[in-house]
């Protein structure tokens, strides 16, 4: 079925994103699209969806009608830049990935005053059975830059929905430019970057130290570099931990030889 998937968005040019407005549904499958090409607003929306759905092969949903066993729960971050679908070929399968995102792609909520594994990521995981937990930053995130602000002193003027949610980012921020694994002798983007994956590493562990969370579950700490950072391909997800696991070396050997080079580490 990923075959017949990549052939449909092939076919209709939304992986190469190249020319022409498709003029009817009778020929879309003879078009190529431009991501210009989309009106604005509600008809660009409509437009997409057309795409979309005539893209499906008729037995796309045909094991997923009443129930869903997600493979992997992630949390990425909600960052227009980063697919959280896409890097993980997750739309190619219904019923593959269980999907929420948030500012920071935080896996820790303020419940009471009180930490607590986010509901939505819990209950992929737990309620919906994920065997898998997964936590995926990105490199120049904007909330991590935010809570770096507010870490250093800078006084923001944002919302009390947005100051709620940075909240938890600020404390671990704060951790990391303290610690010996950050190098503040950068610039600001470095150290953003840095940041970056050490929140992914602070949230992989909150998991694994949560009596929410079964023990048999495993976790796996992404960073989603489309900037060039980690000195790679562009859009990659780097893994920078396992079960709580960061030492590159460790990670590298619990990897297949060819994806050796999707352990990296910012790090000290």
């Amino acid at each position: 079925m990923g075959l017949t998937m990549l052939g449909g968005w092939e076919t209709f040019g939304v992986a190469e994103a190249k020319t022409t407005q498709r003029a009817s549904t009778n020929t879309a499958s003879h078009s190529s699209l431009n991501k210009r090409s989309f009106s604005n607003g509600l008809t660009g929306l409509l437009q997409r969806n057309q795409l979309w759905t005539d893209a499906l092969p008729g037995d796309y949903f045909s094991d997923v009608q009443n129930n869903q066993a997600p493979s992997v729960t992630s949390v990425c971050c909600s960052d227009s830049r980063v697919s959280q679908e896409g890097m993980f070929l997750g739309a190619l399968e219904a019923g593959f990935l269980f999907k929420p995102s948030n500012i920071g792609n935080k896996v820790i909520s303020l419940v009471d005053g009180e930490r607590v594994v986010d509901g939505d990521f819990l209950y992929g995981l737990e309620k919906a059975d994920s065997e898998n937990g997964v936590v995926i930053g990105h490199t120049d995130c904007g909330a991590i830059t935010a809570a770096y602000e507010i870490a250093i002193g800078k006084q923001l003027d944002e919302s009390p929905g947005i100051s709620q949610e940075l909240e938890v980012l600020v404390d671990i921020v704060d951790d990391g430019l303290k610690s010996d694994r950050v190098d503040t002798d950068t610039t600001d983007l470095e150290v953003i970057n840095q940041l970056v994956e050490y929140n992914v590493h602070r949230q992989i562990q909150f998991l694994a130290d949560s009596d929410a969370v079964s023990k048999e579950r495993n976790l796996y700490g992404f960073v989603y570099d489309f900037q060039g950072a980690y000195g790679g391909t562009r859009g990659r997800t780097y893994l920078v931990n396992i079960d709580g696991e960061t030492d590159q070396c460790q990670l590298k050997h619990r990897v297949p030889n060819q994806y050796e080079s999707f352990v990296r580490s910012l790090l000290r």
